[in-house]
């Protein structure tokens, strides 16, 4: 088996690093994209105080970034002439942050271009970037992509270049203490399904294998801790790690079906993304389970402790408050439209195969 990882991301974990972020960033004037939870609970501000030597213009961004709103961002934005990004916040945040990178550095050019690019290494050059994660989910710290949603058209669109990675990436996990239990449990239901999706994908490396099995023995054992206690420091620390450990495995090998088949939940009918992307995970453990595809007895055996993790959430229970069985089952036909992340599980599914998995997953435990 051959295999390469790369990943240029230099990752800094505590508040003490934010030195570093202050050096980068010494009277540049900076663009902060962050999220309104974000600015209310004081998140923003406490930034700004740590690095109050740089020129702050802040833009906040709404969940889940849409396309033609970035683009009305990136047009507004041009005048500021910002040097520097930092993204505070979830996924949306930095995915947004990363979209307004390239934009800012071309505004010539427009997001409609950069999409219809097909070969990833086309797309230019961008201004620098720096993350914070303020949640335990995307790991878009670390990854060269960013998703974005077209509302209008129903469609997602994934944007991946070298150029999309963060210089580096700042882990603050007492800025994730804040986050409300729905919040924290959709993040990191995505960080599970981050490193499932690569336990059976066809890319794998042995690297990304190491990072998503370490990632779910921390959220299999630390989520429970944060579920009882909000506040539990330690536990979030872990979360986040596992987050960063998960970014890093995807970076290399991308998501598979379970995320193909989220998509359009999040477009038609709002699903959380973390929600709609692990409601189907138990199934699909099932499913490599009993086909006997787990490449070595460690991803066997972190699945099982996943799997008991999901038996407990009553994902199907949720996902019924923003949709129906039958919604949800007639999703097979628009999962085809994702193959770049559909084509990436180790099974080829049929149409049929796909409805009973969906089926399956409605399924209290399963």
């Amino acid at each position: 088996m051959s295999w390469h990882y790369s990943n240029p991301v230099r990752i800094y974990s505590g508040e003490e690093a934010l030195g570093e972020l202050r050096v980068s960033l010494e009277k540049k004037r900076v663009l902060l994209v962050t999220t309104e939870g974000t600015v209310a609970r004081g998140t923003a501000d406490r930034l700004k105080r740590k690095i109050c030597s740089a020129h702050w213009v802040m833009q906040t961004v709404p969940p889940n970034p849409e396309l033609t709103t970035l683009t009305s961002y990136g047009h507004s934005l041009a005048q500021e002439k910002p040097e520097a990004l930092v993204a505070l916040g979830g996924g949306s945040a930095i995915d947004s942050a990363k979209v307004l990178a390239v934009l800012l550095m071309h505004p010539k050019r427009s997001l409609e271009t950069f999409l219809r690019e097909e070969q990833k290494e086309v797309l230019p050059s961008a201004l620098p970037l720096f993350s914070i994660p303020t949640t335990a989910g995307t790991g878009a710290e670390v990854t060269p992509f960013a998703t974005l949603w077209d509302k209008i058209h129903l469609k997602k669109y994934s944007l991946e270049s070298h150029f999309l990675y963060a210089q580096a990436a700042f882990l603050i996990p007492e800025w994730t203490a804040s986050l409300p239990w729905k919040e924290t449990l959709w993040g990191v239901l995505d960080t599970l399904s981050h490193s499932l999706e690569t336990l059976w994908n066809r890319h794998m490396t042995p690297l990304s294998a190491l990072f998503a099995r370490e990632a779910i023995r921390l959220v299999t054992t630390f989520l429970p801790m944060v579920q009882k206690e909000g506040q539990a420091l330690a536990a979030r620390t872990q979360l986040q790690q596992a987050s960063c450990y998960a970014g890093l495995a995807i970076s290399q090998n991308k998501t598979a079906l379970a995320h193909a088949l989220s998509y359009p939940l999040t477009l038609r009918y709002g699903v959380p993304h973390g929600l709609a992307c692990s409601f189907t995970l138990l199934a699909l453990i099932k499913e490599i389970q009993a086909r006997h595809l787990w490449r070595c007895t460690e991803d066997a055996v972190a699945a099982e402790l996943a799997a008991n993790l999901l038996r407990i959430l009553t994902l199907p229970e949720e996902i019924r408050k923003f949709c129906s069985s039958e919604q949800i089952e007639d999703l097979v036909q628009e999962a085809h439209l994702y193959q770049s992340r559909a084509g990436n599980f180790i099974l080829n599914l049929s149409d049929l195969d796909l409805r009973t998995l969906l089926q399956r997953s409605l399924c209290v435990g399963n």
